[in-house]
């Protein structure tokens, strides 16, 4: 099926709040990344007050338990998106390193998809994931005497200030384990004497790691309980502070010379705001003399040190808003700083969305800075945007603004870290899209970006081959399994037609429908904004935009299907569309005691041939001892029973199936940490349900699928890997082989290739085949499903020749082909195989380095090898 045109983009902005109209409560003024990560820490509470880090700890060890009852050998490969041709950006980067001899080496340290390595400046891309438990990540440490050798932040730290205390239960939304150590380049990672074992959550998140230059078994790491000095190379640490750290900057001109900035958390009166000196790597710190206020005004503050003159000491603060609170700067090293600029007497909010004076951003969670090498006057700010300096903080001009974005006028927003090239003036930007590089920056006047929208400073993306969008849903066209579509954090909702990827609209993307029917697509924002596209000519026509009704609110992934030739919605209360307008109200839910709202509506399943059964899930808020609901109709939402009785009460209902063939049998998801109900299965349309949960691992279960064949699969996603469960059996088998150690968010069957399609959260969308599924092989065709079917690819890393060698295989025509970590085909080559044993040469000598799999199949089947090129 061709590709469909593309009429025109919605330009909605990345981090600008698209709030719904007449929601309650108020979430107008709520910041995007403090609804993203309630969101995700809702999904997680119960009434009991759990740790996170010891539940993730624990279930980890389930794993390793359940896979001794066998796991699936089927391979999962990517399906994308490619990184860089059609879209405004791929996901977050939060630090860059340089490789401490070859400057075309660079890592960057993904939020939620891990370690990624290039050597070739930026061309393409390498996992140095290994055996990481967890992938997210926030900063590495090089050894600068063996670049093997390195240190990781494992863990998001981007989040530690919204989140440091949720709620009453004192959990973070983005778990950390501490300091990992890899000395074979990434293939295999230990945890260091400073990896948390999950039982000290507080103290999980790392911020920054430093290695002595001229002893490099001395390493520091900072981050939220403080300060922490090893002597010997990662295997015991020792405490030297306390504070909440929020950064660590090296003098340029002295070893051991370093410099650190402390914090407040406003929302939990937690922390100290201070500027620490050391001149001993560490071992013992300094406080210096600033105007900053300890508490009530400042939370977080970045540093910089001149490299031209080190004497010259930057740092910028952020106020409880996340806007800007002052500039500053010291002349004598870092003991006394005096006010360059501030909010209160300074014309621009130099942190906020809009290039002005109007008060919030997000400095908490995105917040940069970075001294020119020649320059000592000459800095760049980043928060939402890049603003520069040239006169030591006195007055500063705009550098980007993230509106231009969708135009590919200028830096995708949000932006975490700023550095410059070691050995060049180049400046590299981590963002929420990606890495971006500028080779000549340039500040202008505001009216230059809004009004002329013609910014002097291009940027070079470099996102080409990384395999780390994170996605919150997606949507197969089970008419002709080659339309996708899925939404990304920060990056908008993406659309492909088995070719290229391109953007739909913008915002934080959620949830997607295909209606084929009326020849519509169906697009989302966070909390409720639905976008609908006229696709009958073959291009993406906006016909309207639907938001909550008055005094209706919609969850942060708000579900909505196409069922009986239109949209079903779930608000608070259950709404039908057509196309971009609502037509009919479905339910009257009942207001939460005490409160003039009804609970959201998380979960949604109706028969699509005639709407009449229809099943809702309604969350409820454990903090608060108010419980979830669960609704079924079976006369299309005249009337409704409250069918849950037999489910948890105090658990996030994350997803329903409904069996479309027949609409009594369906299945709910929780997403909470209880052990024993993760997900529930009823044949009478909801008076009854039975708990499969059985021994799943205890991790929050997102989404549920089914095959509607004989097989009776059920397949779930979870918060590490995919299991399956066969129809009449008690035991789930893993079905992760090949998928990285992320968030798997949504999982849809596309039964047009016998093919089970994942959204993660953090490396992109992935595919393998059913468990079960047999289509009927062509003429001259064999089947690989044999177990005593041997292939394998050697050597594994590969420079120049790979051999693929198979083993009991019966004789007939294969198809081979190579793809790359975004899914794209590289290499393609049609075997003719007479004899059970063959080796088939294939020459990969021109491949860019990085992650390849090799995919063998003979129509009905398929067998996967993953390999490295170096």
């Amino acid at each position: 099926m061709k590709c469909l045109r593309y009429s025109g983009l919605l330009l909605f902005g990345l981090t600008a709040c698209l709030s719904a109209i007449g929601q309650v409560p108020d979430q107008s003024s709520t910041p995007n990344y403090i609804l993203r990560n309630q969101d995700f820490q809702d999904r997680r509470l119960s009434k009991t007050n759990q740790n996170f880090g010891s539940m993730y700890y624990q279930a980890h060890q389930e794993v390793g338990q359940i896979q001794r009852h066998g796991k699936a050998e089927k391979h999962w490969t990517p399906l994308g998106p490619f990184g860089k041709e059609y879209l405004a950006g791929i996901g977050r980067v939060n630090s860059v390193q340089f490789h401490p001899t070859d400057t075309n080496t660079w890592f960057i340290c993904v939020a939620q998809g891990g370690l990624w390595k290039t050597t070739n400046a930026g061309a393409s891309w390498t996992s140095l994931n290994g055996d990481l438990p967890i992938l997210r990540t926030s900063y590495v440490a090089v050894d600068p005497t063996d670049a093997n050798i390195m240190y990781l932040a494992l863990g998001d730290f981007a989040y530690l200030g919204h989140n440091l205390q949720a709620n009453e239960n004192k959990r973070n939304s983005h778990y950390g384990m501490g300091v990992y150590k890899t000395t074979d380049g990434g293939q295999h990672w230990k945890p260091t004497g400073l990896s948390f074992k999950q039982t000290d959550f507080e103290g999980s998140l790392i911020a920054k790691i430093l290695i002595h230059p001229a002893d490099s078994k001395t390493v520091i790491a900072v981050g939220q309980t403080g300060a922490y000095v090893s002597k010997n190379a990662g295997e015991t640490w020792s405490q030297t502070s306390s504070k909440l750290f929020w950064d660590l900057e090296q003098d340029p001109n002295q070893d051991s010379v370093l410099f650190a900035s402390t914090g407040y958390v406003h929302a939990y009166q937690y922390g100290e705001v201070s500027i620490l000196k050391s001149t001993d790597f560490g071992t013992s710190w300094k406080e210096a003399k600033t105007p900053l206020p300890r508490t009530g005004k400042v939370q977080r503050v970045e540093l910089a040190v001149a490299p031209s003159d080190n004497s010259y000491v930057y740092a910028l603060a952020c106020d409880i808003a996340g806007g800007f609170y002052g500039f500053y700067r010291s002349t004598d090293g870092g003991l006394n700083f005096s006010t360059r600029a501030e909010s209160s007497t300074y014309a621009y909010n130099i942190l906020n969305w809009q290039l002005d004076n109007s008060p919030g951003g997000q400095g908490r969670y995105d917040l940069a800075i970075c001294v020119d090498r020649n320059d000592k006057n000459k800095v760049l700010t980043g928060g939402v945007n890049i603003w520069q300096t040239t006169d030591g903080g006195l007055n500063f001009k705009p550098v980007t603004y993230w509106a231009l974005k969708y135009q590919r006028l200028s830096l995708h927003a949000d932006v975490h870290e700023i550095v410059q090239h070691p050995t060049n003036n180049t400046i590299f930007a981590c963002h929420d899209g990606g890495l971006s590089r500028s080779f000549n920056v340039v500040a202008d006047n505001i009216s230059t970006l809004k009004d002329d929208r013609n910014p002097s400073t291009s940027w070079t993306e470099y996102t080409q081959g990384l395999n780390v969008t994170s996605f919150y849903r997606l949507s197969v066209n089970q008419e002709n399994g080659s339309e996708l579509m899925a939404g990304a954090q920060d990056n908008s909702t993406v659309y492909t037609a088995d070719t290229a990827f391109f953007n739909v609209t913008g915002g934080d993307g959620m949830e997607s429908v295909f209606d084929d029917k009326n020849f519509y697509r169906y697009t989302s924002a966070q909390n409720g904004t639905i976008w609908a596209f006229f696709t009958n000519n073959g291009s993406f026509d906006f016909d309207g935009t639907i938001q909550p009704p008055q005094d209706e609110f919609g969850e942060w992934t708000t579900p909505f299907v196409a069922a009986n030739n239109r949209l079903y919605i779930g608000y608070t209360n259950l709404y039908t569309a057509n196309g971009g307008f609502i037509s009919d109200k479905m339910s009257d839910f009942p207001l939460i005691q005490g409160r003039d709202y009804a609970r959201p509506t998380t979960a949604l399943a109706v028969e699509k041939s005639n709407g009449r059964q229809i099943y809702l899930g309604k969350r409820g808020y454990a903090s608060d001892n108010i419980s979830n609901a669960i609704w079924a109709s079976s006369d299309g939402g005249k009337t409704w029973k409250d069918v849950g009785s037999d489910l948890p009460d105090d658990l996030y209902p994350s997803y329903l199936e409904m069996n479309q063939s027949d609409p009594k049998e369906a299945w709910i998801t929780f997403s909470g940490f209880d052990k024993t109900n993760k997900i529930f299965h009823t044949v009478d349309g909801g008076t009854t349900w039975k708990n499969i949960t059985f021994d799943l691992p205890n991790f929050p279960v997102h989404c549920v699928t089914h095959q509607n064949d004989a097989s009776g699969y059920i397949y779930v996603g979870t918060d590490l890997g995919v299991y399956y469960l066969k129809k009449d059996t008690t035991a789930w088998t893993p079905f992760s082989t090949g998928l990285p150690n992320v968030i798997v968010s949504e999982l849809e069957v596309d039964t047009t290739d016998g093919m089970l399609v994942a959204a993660t959260f953090g490396r992109g969308l992935w595919e393998v085949e059913l468990a079960d599924y047999s289509k009927v092989p062509d003429v001259g065709i064999f089947n690989l499903t044999k177990s005593s079917v041997k292939v394998e690819v050697r050597p594994n890393p590969v420079s120049k020749s790979l051999y693929l060698e198979v083993h009991g295989i019966e004789k007939g025509i294969f198809n081979s082909r190579i793809i790359d970590i975004t899914g794209r085909t590289v290499l393609s080559k049609e075997l003719t195989l007479k004899t059970p044993e063959a080796e088939v040469e294939y020459n990969v000598s021109e491949l860019l380095p990085g992650e390849y799999f090799l995919i063998l199949s003979d129509g009905n089947s398929r067998r996967v090898s993953r390999f490295v090129k170096h």
